[in-house]
């Protein structure tokens, strides 16, 4: 699947989340507050550095209307640090009456970092939230980390790798993959970031820093 097949595929599924919401059964405890962002790469090393880009932030969800927002970048190339084709970032969110929910999607491809310590031919980070009246859950469901190397050794393949899977990087740090931090209570509140590549840099010519490709986060609160 090509980038730009990816992203319309990611815009398709979020409109999906959307337009599912509004038909549940009217029900009591609905969430008041949705957020969502997602981002494909961002950089702080000491070999250079880039913001969250393409970043998309979810706007303020009102009514039954719902909201989305979504960015786009051809390439990413900071030398020696991270580079990366067909960057994709989509968010939505709707409040309906019996239910909440926010999607994020984030994606890149033919990803490289550190002069190829880690590489990977496609990353997508992706999460849902949603509340109603059986509580409020989320999920990092179709996320994917596709033809992993770290340090020459292939971790994914086509297969999903556990959340938190933690690396050495001996002499750079360590990288965690499939980072996921959920907040919430699970009962009228629940959210997750995932990033499905971050990188912390702990020794690099006398410096720290960190990488991150594929972050995605939604949320839904009282």
């Amino acid at each position: 699947m090509n980038g730009k097949t990816m992203h319309w595929v990611n815009r398709l599924a979020a409109l999906g989340l959307v337009v599912g919401l509004v038909a549940g059964l009217a029900a009591a405890g609905s969430a008041q507050s949705v957020g969502g962002q997602a981002y494909s790469t961002y950089v702080n090393t000491p070999l250079g550095s880039s913001g969250q880009s393409p970043l998309a932030v979810l706007p303020a969800v009102s009514g039954t209307d719902g909201a989305e927002a979504d960015a786009e970048g051809s390439a990413l190339n900071v030398a020696g640090a991270l580079s990366g084709d067909f960057l994709n970032s989509i968010t939505s969110g709707q409040i309906g009456p019996a239910e909440a929910g926010a999607q994020s999607t984030s994606s890149a491809a033919s990803v490289n970092i550190l002069n190829g310590l880690i590489t990977a031919d496609e990353v997508v980070a992706n999460v849902m939230s949603s509340a109603g009246q059986s509580g409020a859950v989320s999920d990092a469901a179709g996320s994917t980390l596709t033809n992993l190397t770290v340090a020459g050794r292939s971790l994914s393949g086509d297969q999903a790798v556990a959340p938190n899977t933690n690396v050495s990087l001996p002499g750079v740090g360590y990288v965690v993959l499939n980072e996921q931090i959920p907040t919430g209570d699970g009962v009228t509140s629940s959210g997750l970031t995932v990033n499905m590549i971050h990188v912390y840099l702990q020794s690099i010519t006398g410096g720290t820093g960190e990488i991150i490709v594929g972050s995605a986060t939604s949320s839904v609160g009282p």
